[in-house]
């Protein structure tokens, strides 16, 4: 077996055959690129992930972070480690030239980032958080604010983290209550607490730029009354060496489930009233500003629960074709056999499988939709990739991080009492990858974007541009006489999903708080219709490669893998959808009449 982080034989086929990342060297920003480049990145990438990452992920586990005296210390390994992903230009590759990157296409460097979120979740999330804080900077700061910050971001040498959430201001960002005073030359002395802020303090990097959300005295209450300031942990001096302490004060840090080598925690700005902020992105404009970064972050934050799933399946795959228990199917007596050989087993494996490889797929694809959104000179191919960005957003959220710990949680049931022991690492992922479908906006939040913005942008249209790729997609495979019928079972499915969708838009208006209880189940189903359309377009390719003739004996079987991978999944788990859509369609109001009081404890 291979790496145990990520399948790049099957990473390959995305991004070479499915997706074309060749198509993008057509492109002056990615003229430098070839496929030689594409391959010596990912080699890179794989060879920095097992040999320096990967090692230090259960000792990041065990020790965690600590604080002590008012300091953060991460775990000792993590240095060296992050010093060797700096100095390769892991920490922003995909920017420009000018700021020290490489113009990386997203979807190679998407395929980077999952080989190194599946070593150490912990650890990359430091790295995810700054180059986020930096792109905030990059689009809105001023050429002062971008000399000042960028390339001490970009470089690794500075951290860089987002602070939103409150005691009293979780989701509910609105209710934010740190103030931000106004300073006689511009400035703005900061006050107030935050509280659960990944990477908020540590002592990985020597500085830590913050990106925190206030309100100035007088500014509108909700979200619209919030703005953006860059408020660094060390204040910075006009030559760029640091200056004094910022009153930025680590209160604490979270004993967590997971994620043990992150640090988690509670900062306090302004106790000594000397915590000094820049505005950036305008007054009143802070959520618009803020959510460039929520954005990103939450395409991120689908990677990293998919990244992990992807462990979890190789390990679990590579457990079952080792353990040895009852004899063959059918048999009463004779030998032990591999685990694989039992049919729950393979079940559960090819279940992991799919959901790997086809959110592993949608991820990549929304990068491509991603750069095609910035470097289309066509205005209308912008608009076109920049509706698929909007729309795919919570999906693969949502569905990197609920399917990607459901993945995690099957890896252990395959390693039986083992996995439920600390001994084995299925146990750790578990537990690290749960937080993703909580933080960078739950789940919840995910379903809401989806049934109450996303499907109904610009009269729908943005999700007819959905659709539509999705019907390419079934086309495709309906003109191949093995995978029609496929086809045609998931076009019903799709057409159904497309009528309980515009049922939903006149529903949004005539009982807004009924049609919201069905945002979850919804966001459920455009999960697995995601999926099974990523899954249905590979096994079209990988039909018609076989068909080309030529494929060596390797190449038949994984070609003959992906088939069978789609087969699996439209014709035993996209049915499920059926069910959850005539619930929604059903509408049954019990959540109305379940009023509080009937919830007895």
């Amino acid at each position: 077996m291979g790496n145990k982080l990520v399948d790049l034989r099957d990473a390959r086929f995305a991004i070479n055959d499915q997706l074309k990342i060749s198509e993008l060297f057509a492109y002056e920003k990615f003229s430098d690129y070839s496929d030689n480049e594409i391959e010596m990145a990912i080699v890179t990438a794989e060879k920095l992930a097992v040999n320096e990452y990967y090692p230090i992920n259960e000792v990041g586990d065990k020790t965690g972070v600590r604080f002590e005296d008012g300091k953060v210390t991460v775990p000792p390994e993590f240095h060296a480690a992050y010093k060797k992903f700096c100095e390769g230009g892991w920490t922003a590759p995909a920017e420009d030239y000018d700021f020290g990157g490489q113009q990386m296409p997203t979807m190679l460097n998407y395929l980077a980032q999952m080989l190194f979120f599946a070593a150490n979740q912990s650890l990359m999330v430091y790295t995810c958080l700054t180059h986020s804080a930096g792109k905030v900077i990059d689009i809105f700061g001023t050429d002062e604010q971008k000399s000042k910050y960028l390339e001490k971001i970009w470089d690794g040498s500075w951290g860089g983290c987002m602070d939103l959430t409150e005691p009293e201001a979780g989701s509910d960002v609105g209710a934010i209550r740190t103030k931000a005073i106004p300073n006689e030359d511009g400035t703005y002395k900061i006050k107030g607490n935050k509280i659960f802020i990944s990477q908020g303090d540590s002592d990985l990097t020597e500085n830590i730029v913050h990106l925190l959300l206030a309100r100035i005295e007088g500014d509108p209450e909700g979200t619209k009354g919030l703005s953006c300031f860059i408020v660094p942990k060390f204040r910075v001096n006009d030559d760029g060496s640091l200056g004094e302490h910022n009153d930025v004060v680590c209160t604490g840090v979270e004993h967590k489930m997971g994620m043990k080598g992150s640090a988690t925690a509670s900062l306090a700005y302004g106790d000594n009233d000397n915590c000094i902020g820049e505005m950036i992105g305008g007054r009143c404009k802070g959520i618009v500003t803020m959510f460039n970064m929520m954005n990103e972050q939450r395409i991120v934050v689908g990677m990293e629960g998919i990244s992990m799933a992807s462990s979890a399946y190789l390990h679990a795959l590579d457990f079952a074709r080792e353990r040895k228990q009852g004899v063959a199917f059918g048999q009463k007596t004779g030998p032990q056999v591999s685990i694989i050989e039992h049919p729950d087993v393979r079940r559960n494996l090819l279940l992991m499988k799919s959901y790997t490889e086809g959110i592993r797929a949608l991820l990549l694809y929304a990068a491509k939709c991603l750069d095609l959104k910035e470097i289309s000179a066509d205005e209308a191919e912008r608009s076109k990739y920049g509706d698929l960005v909007e729309m795919l957003t919570p999906i693969c959220k949502a569905g990197g991080s609920d399917r990607g710990f459901e993945v995690c949680a099957t890896a252990i049931q395959v390693f039986g009492g083992y996995g439920y022991c600390q001994e084995y690492y299925v146990e750790q992922l578990a537990r690290d990858c749960k937080i993703t479908s909580i933080y960078e906006g739950t789940n919840g939040i995910q379903a809401n974007d989806l049934l109450g913005r996303k499907i109904v942008m610009r009269d729908a249209s943005a999700f007819a541009v959905l659709i539509d790729e999705i019907r390419s997609a079934i086309s495709l495979a309906a003109g191949i006489e093995d995978l029609a019928s496929y086809a045609a079972d998931m076009k019903r499915h799709v057409d159904q999903f497309v009528a309980v969708s515009a049922s939903l838009r006149a529903r949004l208006k005539e009982n807004a708080y009924l049609t919201y209880a069905w945002a979850t189940p919804y966001l459920a189903v455009a999960e697995d219709i995601a999926v099974a359309w990523m899954l249905l377009w590979q096994a079209a390719i990988a039909s018609e490669k076989l068909r080309a003739g030529g494929a060596s004996e390797a190449d038949a079987v994984f070609l003959t893998s992906k088939i069978n991978t789609a087969k699996f999944f439209v014709s035993s788990i996209l049915p499920q959808v059926t069910g959850r859509l005539d619930a929604i369609e059903r509408n049954d109001d019990a959540i109305l009449k379940m009023e509080e009081k009937f919830f007895i404890d």
